[in-house]
């Protein structure tokens, strides 16, 4: 014990505390609460009304039969305990106390949601209010802008009056298979619970562990019964089988960022955060535009002048827009997809869908004359930004992903423009072949088919094969728009087709939105819009030249996955020529204002295993001196396959299998729930697609 004047203190702090509130005292007290000696101090505690909760001792002294209690737990709430005692244990001479108290739990407030009310919809008189519009002056209106507003203004106003929004308390998780038997059963459960701690009798303990066991059993059914049922009548239709599949798995929720972390600072409120999210993504690509701007300048005294452009196919004819029929619109809002979210002009994709035979006419109105007159309104130039965490720290915006939700709208007027640009470019046989992205008949097995079969050509012929595999930083976000609209004019596109796509990448804008709050919009001034139709196409177009720099070695692209590739007899050889080549791809690269990530930029050598053996580890001196030697990798992730420098596809398999073998996890543990036909077709759909996955290689 500590000294009377120390000890006079400690009991008028714990006096002034105890008049506060509730006072819990625990520790070791090296007094024994048991020995009649030691009354006089256990009863300074009593003064302050403290109640001791331990009665066992604490202390067991084995080689005498007095055992003490000094361990101490003081409460001057004993009402609110609802169990204390001790513990065994084997690593002290003191045994745990512990003591439980009693917490009334926190009602949370309930979750509200606002939703579209559809029980007075109908369809047919939705589409008579649509159609009886007077849709005529949108000819009358001579801005397109306000044209589109109207437009947007007059279909929500017809949508809300037909199905309007209402707020809806969401209780809770519903289990579908959780019937009106079974609830009445759990409510037997847990009041035969109740009376055995009430009453402690063994024969209700049985009672209740007879009950829950029957609880769990019925469930259980309940739930098989459910799942095969509805998993069996979809059998036919693979939407509503995933659908119900994931309900097993239970996927797990992309939440939003409650905060996030900027110079060190956290940021909480929901409209800093966004702001922070939009900062950095419009940043990024800005941020390598400016570096490369620095290098340009530092090695170039010119690099204000527009870079030299490499010849393309002959194209005969120029190209210029076609109107587009109101067929053609009609069968395109049929097409949209249920998943596509709406924009910053709040119109989903299911509204144009269901109107589309009353608003098919105004909305070729506005294409066509968006068409005509080279202008794009800007509410279609506007993107929404949803960040997506990818993996690590959830408070780094570096961790997240930007998923660009662009408005519907334009969305149809990009697929009547891609559909005659493309028809036009393959008319005259403009795209090079060595591009996979983005064109029908053409995949990423394709292109692995492509360079594993050139690779195996040349191990055929004794000969060993160097690629280079280039990795793009950003490369859709940094295409510079005054390149991109000179590479359009030289495939023969027309003055008013230039004005239109000098229109469409300029005065764009994104904000980013989260938890209901909207980041200030910022421009985005280069790059090809992410999310919409014809951005791949353009970053084709953009990129279309890159193999014709490349004389003496082939090259593969899908998209910006490009690799560059020889093979030769002798390593000396390979090295020259690929040192060559890289050369020339890094001046198309900088003229082109193309960031290349060298870090990421690998090589490899292909071989028979005894060509490669009798090279002794080779390390291939591929690079400039500015950037440094390029890193040599004997195993690589491409388009989604393994390769390995003998094409053995061993990793390939090794990491094939390690990603498979977890996916079958949750759907073992709910293995009763799926019959022997909706195993099979489990197994069909998501584990042989996988395996399948360039077999042909």
């Amino acid at each position: 014990m500590v000294c009377n004047k120390c000890q006079s203190q400690i009991l008028n702090n714990l006096l002034a505390q105890n008049q506060k509130s509730e006072l819990l005292v625990l520790g070791d007290f090296n007094t024994d609460w048991l020995n009649p000696k030691n009354n006089k101090h256990c009863s300074l505690f009593k003064t302050l009304q403290l109640t001791q909760l331990i009665s066992s001792p604490t202390r067991i002294n084995m080689k005498s039969p007095n055992h003490t209690l000094l361990d101490w737990i003081l409460s001057s709430s004993p009402d609110r305990i609802q169990e204390a005692g001790v513990l065994a244990n084997s690593f002290s001479d003191h045994c745990l106390v512990y003591c439980v108290r009693k917490i009334k739990a926190l009602k949370s407030p309930p979750k509200v949601i606002t939703s579209r009310s559809f029980k007075k919809f109908i369809l047919e008189s939705f589409l008579s209010d649509l159609k009886q519009l007077p849709w005529y002056r949108l000819n009358l209106i001579p801005d397109l802008d306000c044209a589109v507003e109207y437009f947007q203004s007059e279909l929500l106003q017809v949508r809300n009056s037909h199905a309007p929004l209402r707020k809806v308390r969401v209780k809770g998780t519903h289990h579908p298979w959780v019937t009106a038997n079974l609830t009445r059963m759990y409510q037997l459960r847990d009041s035969l619970w109740s009376n055995f701690k009430s009453t402690g009798s063994m024969n209700d303990h049985y009672e209740y562990r007879k009950c829950r066991n029957e609880c769990t059993k019925q469930t259980k059914m309940a739930k098989a019964h459910y799942f095969n049922e509805n998993l069996n009548n979809n059998i036919s239709n693979p939407r509503n089988v995933w659908r119900t599949i994931s309900n097993i798995q239970t996927p797990p929720v992309h939440s939003q960022p409650a905060a996030v972390k900027v110079n060190n600072q956290t940021m909480q409120h929901p409209l800093d955060v966004a702001n922070a999210f939009n900062d950095y993504f419009v940043g990024c690509a800005t941020t390598l535009i400016a570096k490369l701007g620095n290098d340009m300048q530092s090695e170039r005294p010119h690099a204000g002048q527009a870079p030299p452009t490499v010849k393309s196919p002959c194209i005969r004819q120029e190209f210029s827009f076609r109107p587009v029929p109101v067929s053609v619109v009609t069968k395109l809002l049929r097409k949209q997809k249920m998943k596509y979210q709406s924009g910053p002009d709040k119109i989903p994709a299911m509204l144009l869908k269901i109107s589309a035979p009353a608003i098919a006419n105004p909305v070729a109105t506005l294409i066509n004359e968006s068409l005509a007159t080279g202008y794009i309104p800007k509410l279609w130039k506007t993107a929404r930004v949803v960040p997506i965490h990818k993996s690590g720290d959830s408070t780094l915006v570096s961790n997240y992903r930007p998923i660009s939700l662009v408005p519907v709208m334009s969305k149809v007027l990009e697929k009547c423009v891609y559909t005659q640009l493309r028809d036009y470019y393959q008319y005259w046989n403009y795209l090079t072949p060595d591009q996979s992205g983005f064109r029908p008949n053409h995949s990423t097995t394709t292109a692995l088919l492509k360079v594993c079969n050139d690779i195996q050509a040349g191990m055929e012929q004794g000969n060993q094969t160097e690629a280079i595999f280039l990795d793009f930083a950003k490369a859709f976000d940094t295409v510079d728009h005054g390149i991109l609209l000179e590479k359009l004019k030289n495939s023969s596109n027309g003055d008013r087709t230039l004005t239109w796509f000098q229109s469409y990448v300029s005065d764009r804008s994104q904000y980013v939105s989260i938890s209901g709050s909207s980041s200030l919009p910022l421009p985005v001034t280069c790059g090809v819009p992410q999310g919409s139709i014809l951005g791949p196409l353009l970053f084709t177009i953009f990129i279309n030249d890159l193999p014709n720099v490349c004389k003496a070695s082939t090259v593969h692209m899908y998209a910006d996955d490009t690799v560059i590739y020889t093979s030769k007899p002798s390593l000396p050889q390979l090295e020259a020529v690929l040192q060559e080549q890289f050369t020339e791809v890094e001046k198309w690269i900088k003229n082109n204002k193309l960031f290349l990530n060298t870090d990421k930029t690998v090589t490899m050598l292909f071989g028979t295993a005894p060509k490669l053996h009798k090279l002794q580890n080779p390390h291939l001196c591929v690079g400039t001196k500015s950037n440094g030697m390029l890193t040599t990798v004997t195993s690589l992730k491409y388009l989604g396959m393994w390769l390995d420098p003998n094409l053995s596809f061993g990793p390939h398999i090794e990491k094939l299998s390690s990603k498979l073998y977890p996916k079958l996890g949750a759907l073992y543990r709910n293995k009763y729930c799926l019959s022997p036909a909706v195993r099979k077709q489990i197994v069909q759909q998501m584990l042989m697609p996988a395996i399948d996955y360039g077999d042909v290689v």
